[in-house]
């Protein structure tokens, strides 16, 4: 199940109790303080990086350690606004994945006219200025603390119903003035954990996306199912030997395209149905470290390649190639069934180029698998007669 378990802060306490200017401009004898809003998911892996690997370098050499404010009166999982504050940086974290936070990250993105072209978390957004991903965001963050230290500080962006944010966070609208339980006091600061939420509400943040998927789901599984089967009643063909090739180079595109997302922390172009970047921004869009992306490039090429040396090899070279080939479009549709159904029942968005790589993986499981299976036959010896079949010799399933 999925659980909204926001990543650990890796913060030290300076000073608790200290009272720091929050929304008002700086003045005066004051010192200056830079403000802003980071958008983020608790998700997102480009998220985690930021908060967890970035932002406590970046307060320690402005300022120091952070005081971390939210309100514990409320359920965790309704905690939309979190502030980190050191008296020289004030950051006003926002949960997109919560209603008010949604609301305010689309208010930011409506203010802004190129703010579309660029959508995604995480988000950091100073003045009328924003940045997006875990490379820009730790490369510019530093530039503008030390520009707006020399201009005086730097106020709160514009953006309609940040005042509301800012009196959601007991302590900020009062300067700041710690108030029981609101400000961190652990060398290791955690954000609350969120509760989860039930199936229903994840498949109703995108209905539409979420149904195909489940009935892309539905056809995966059928198939997994029928294959074999249509194979032992000795009647499942292969099919036009070109679709091979073309279903195996559709999904090396898909998936060089996801992995450049999901490496680079760009916003993939999702179109009118579905909501890859959730799913792309989603703990599941790695697995041991590796990105899935990186992994169907993997995947598709080796199937591609084995493929080929059972048309152009003999004997048992061109039987390993057939029987290689169909164990990974069998593994592949294995495997795209457990990432299909994290869609909708987890993450409750669904990602179209993935649900195109799953179609492509089972067509091809489909394509491959009755080949696959005679050859391991011969491989294996249980049916010697065809051992040595090779080029014109195979049989009529494995010809052009």
């Amino acid at each position: 199940m999925r659980s909204r378990v926001f990543f650990l802060l890796l913060l030290i306490v300076a000073s608790v109790g200290t009272a720091i200017p929050s929304f008002a401009q700086t003045t005066g004898d004051e010192d200056p303080v830079v403000r802003a809003v980071l958008f983020f998911s608790p998700t997102c892996p480009h998220c985690e990086a930021v908060i967890n690997e970035h932002l406590p370098g970046i307060f320690d050499e402005y300022g120091g350690k952070p005081d971390l404010f939210f309100d514990d009166t409320l359920p965790a999982e309704e905690v939309a606004f979190y502030e980190m504050t050191n008296g020289t940086l004030d950051l006003l974290l926002v949960d997109v994945t919560i209603d008010a936070g949604a609301n305010l990250y689309l208010d930011d993105i409506d203010r802004l006219p190129t703010a579309d072209e660029q959508r995604g978390v995480p988000r950091l957004t100073v003045e009328d200025q924003f940045f997006v991903g875990d490379v820009d965001i730790p490369a510019e963050l530093p530039v503008i603390i030390e520009d707006g230290i020399a201009a005086g500080g730097v106020p709160w962006p514009a953006i309609p119903g940040i005042e509301d944010a800012i009196a959601a966070v007991p302590g900020m609208a009062e300067g700041n003035q710690p108030i029981a339980g609101q400000a961190t006091d652990d060398p290791a600061a955690e954000l609350p954990a969120a509760g989860d939420q039930s199936v229903m509400d994840r498949l109703s943040q995108d209905p539409l996306g979420n149904g195909l998927a489940i009935v892309v789901l539905v056809a995966m599984v059928i198939s997994l199912i029928a294959v074999p089967l249509i194979i032992h009643r000795g009647t499942l063909g292969s099919g036009p030997v070109w679709l091979v090739p073309v279903l195996s180079i559709i999904g090396i595109a898909v998936s060089t395209y996801l992995g450049f997302v999901e490496t680079s922390g760009a916003e993939a172009v999702c179109g009118p149905v579905g909501d890859c970047n959730t799913v792309q921004q989603s703990q599941y869009a790695t697995i041991f470290g590796i990105h899935i992306g990186i992994l169907g490039i993997i995947g598709y090429a080796a199937l591609l390649g084995f493929w080929i040396l059972s048309r152009v090899g003999s004997g048992s070279a061109s039987d390993f190639g057939a029987f290689s080939a169909s164990a990974i479009a069998a593994g592949g549709t294995v495997f795209s069934i457990y990432l299909t159904f994290l869609e909708p029942f987890v993450i409750g968005a669904t990602c179209m180029w993935c649900l195109t790589s799953a179609v492509s993986i089972v067509a091809l499981f489909w394509l491959t698998a009755a080949d696959g299976w005679n050859a391991y036959r011969r491989l294996v010896g249980s049916d010697p007669g065809d051992s040595q079949r090779s080029g014109s010799d195979r049989p009529v399933s494995q010809r052009a």
